[in-house]
């Protein structure tokens, strides 16, 4: 499967598709700490030589991998977003900006993605700046139409509801097999579909705040 092909306008190519691929699934299983470079480099079949060529150092990989699929998600959350009615809008209608990108990026086989950025954020890794530093910026007009939903939060609270409502879509939807299992379901009683639409509830509520 090519992997982020095209990233920031720029045509990848073909050995650093493969790096990035491969470091994105070994970071997402193992973590980024106990993934070695030259296990990045067998399962990419190239060399250490590749990686520093491309990238630098693992923190460059990590970076790359991080940013291999952001702009995805933020694509895909301004067509959500553009798609909303002007005026008010409710917390669902945000509450889906938030699921069904990340759920797109799922869909089109980025669950280690997902795993790999939830993993980053419960550990507080530094590799997680890549993505921090820009998240805000990236979701300010997310942010403006949350604060129409409750004119007397404070922008920490707005701030604050949003990241918890990542970390609930980046943790259910790394490991819907693992959200199923904590559930005792499987496959056939609760689909992913099934699963996103309980996922837009819940951060529905997050979102919405204590008044909803």
């Amino acid at each position: 499967m090519v992997h982020a092909a095209v990233v920031n306008g720029r045509r990848r190519p073909a050995t650093e598709q493969r790096l990035v691929a491969a470091a994105e699934r070994l970071f997402a299983e193992h973590g980024v700490g106990a993934v070695s470079l030259r296990a990045v480099m067998q399962a990419a079949e190239t060399n250490v030589a590749a990686i520093h060529y491309h990238f630098g150092s693992k923190e460059g990989l990590l970076e790359a991998v991080l940013r291999s699929r952001l702009d995805q998600v933020s694509a895909e959350r301004q067509a959500v977003l553009e798609g909303l009615p002007d005026g008010e809008v409710s917390a669902r209608e945000l509450a889906q900006a938030v699921v069904r990108p990340v759920a797109a990026v799922r869909a089109s086989g980025g669950a280690p993605w997902i795993r790999l950025v939830g993993r980053l954020l419960a550990t507080r890794d530094p590799g997680l700046n890549t993505i921090s530093e820009t998240f805000f910026e990236r979701n300010a007009v997310f942010v403006e139409l949350l604060a129409r939903l409750d004119r007397d939060a404070s922008r920490r609270t707005l701030d604050f509801r949003l990241a918890q409502a990542m970390n609930v879509t980046l943790n259910v939807l790394g490991d819907v097999e693992q959200t199923r299992g904590l559930q005792g379901l499987d496959a056939g009683t609760w689909t992913v579909d099934e699963v996103v639409a309980d996922l837009i509830d819940v951060t529905t509520s997050i979102l919405a705040g204590p008044g909803s």
